[in-house]
Formats: C-alpha cells, structure tokens, sequence
C-alpha cells in the first residue's frame, strides 16, 4: 500500500479555525517523480472535502523560470485554474516542513510562475491583477444573489469571476445566496464586496462558487486579485486591508506592484497525517 503525506493548514489565518483551509500533499515519495493520475488526484480532492487539496511535485531548477515546485489545485468537484489560498498553504508547508531556512519559493501552476516570500510579518504571494470590465447586471445575477437593482453599484467581471459592488457592508454580511440559481450563472464564481467603514479595513467581500463545488469560500486569494484593483482604482490607495466575511473570517492586506497584487498574511498548521493508496 502506497502513503503519500498531508497537511491541512489554515491559511490567511493568524491562529487554528480561521482563513481558510487547505490539504497540501507533496508528492515526493511518489515512484519515479510522477504525478498521479488525474482521477486519483480528484478522487483524493473530494475525499478532503476542503474547498482546495494542492498538489506538489518538485522541479529540478533548470528551467528560466527556476521554479521549485510544479503546483495543481483541485477542488472536491473540478481542477481548478488558479487558487491563491491553497498556493499560500503550500508556501506555509515549504517554508515550516521542507526548507525552513528558505525566503521565496516559486511555484509553476496553470497559471503561471507564482512566488511566495517568507518575511518577519508572515508571508507575501504575488498574484496577477484582474481589473474587473463592467458588464450588465442582469436580473438572474441579482435574484441569485437576493438582492434589488437599487442595492447595486457596480457589476464587473475579471477571468473567470463576477463581481458585484453593493451599497453598504452590511448587505455583504446578511446576503444568504440561492446556490442552486447561482450555480447556472456563466461565471466560475461570484464576488460580493462592499467598502468598509470600520477599521483596520477598507473593503469587504465574500465569494460563491457552487460551480467549483464549493458554495461559499472561507478566504479566496484570487478573489482579492480582482477585488484589491477596484478598490485601489475607487478609493485612490496602492495598499489596502480586505477583510472575507465568511463563517470564518480572513485578514489580507494587498499592495499594488505595476500588474500584480502582493498579498500578505499568515498560515497555521493544523494537522499532519497520511493518506493511504490501493
């Protein structure tokens, strides 16, 4: 019987129980440096049942890009192209289990090289910046999303996401999406976000992808991608602390560097264990 190790650690969280969850597997110990085979990889997703398993298999740097670790995210439903949370986790695991005497790790991943670096204050991802394009509030948007017309500011879309502005933080808070509506919405997921009026935070926002097998995100480092532009262009700032009003709540404090967004926060290991392979 094969065993592959795991982690679930909390990212965006400055202790257990906050940010958001993430499995992290490296798969050094797999014959031949290898990945597994897709289904299994999917099939290892939806047991986890977080809304991101990461995998990692390690490059030998002789590439330009000298990249560490080739990176995939899967989801309990899908293989996802990009996931900044679980990408933050695996920096976590490289940094604390792997090399702890390492300042920056660089990931290659679907899209793209992303780099993580370890600092006193915790660590720094860098990610591309998707300005969201304004786009026409349908009515299906809103229905799913409980809310009327005169609740809206703004409607834009980046990649993959929908980002809906709306009038006041509290909106935020109090939304209760119908998932089943939100799940035939031509978008992978779907952002609800709000200035913020209370310190330490500028901005809020939750993100829905039912699509993805994950109705409601706890902390979405890509969703802070598209959020951190359009609050840095409205509010005239290049560094910004969002707050993800989920269940469990995360912190990200995100800085403008020409097209990219460097979020910044902490990880917590929560559990180590083994998974075991027919």
């Amino acid at each position: 019987m094969r065993t592959l190790p795991i982690f679930q650690i909390d990212a965006f969280a400055e202790q257990a129980f906050e940010g958001n969850p993430a499995a992290v597997i490296p798969l050094e110990t797999v014959a031949g440096g290898e990945w597994l085979d897709d289904q299994t990889l999917q099939q290892i997703a939806m047991e986890n049942n977080l809304s991101e398993t990461a995998f990692l298999l390690p490059l030998e740097k002789t590439s330009a890009e000298q990249c560490d670790y080739h990176l995939r995210w899967f989801t309990p439903a899908v293989e996802v192209r990009l996931c900044g949370h679980a990408t933050f986790a695996s920096a976590h695991w490289f940094f604390t289990e792997h090399q702890p005497e390492s300042r920056v790790v660089r990931f290659q991943t679907l899209s793209g090289v992303l780099t993580v670096e370890r600092h006193s204050g915790g660590m720094t991802m860098s990610l591309g910046a998707e300005m969201p394009v304004a786009v026409e509030a349908k009515p299906d948007y809103l229905s799913a999303l409980g809310l009327q017309p005169e609740q809206v500011e703004f409607v834009g879309a980046g990649i993959e996401y929908l980002q809906v502005v709306v009038a006041n933080e509290a909106l935020v808070h109090s939304l209760q999406p119908d998932m089943s509506a939100l799940k035939v919405v031509e978008f992978g997921g779907v952002i609800v976000t709000a200035r913020a009026f209370d310190q330490p935070y500028d901005f809020v926002g939750r993100f829905f992808a039912p699509q993805f097998g994950v109705d409601e995100d706890p902390v979405t480092g890509s969703a802070f991608a598209v959020m951190a532009p359009y609050w840095m262009d409205r509010l005239g700032a290049a560094t910004l602390t969002g707050y993800q009003a989920s269940e469990r709540g995360g912190t990200v404090v995100c800085e403008q560097s020409g097209d990219r967004i460097l979020m910044t926060g902490k990880a917590v290991t929560f559990m180590r264990g083994e998974v075991y392979l027919p």
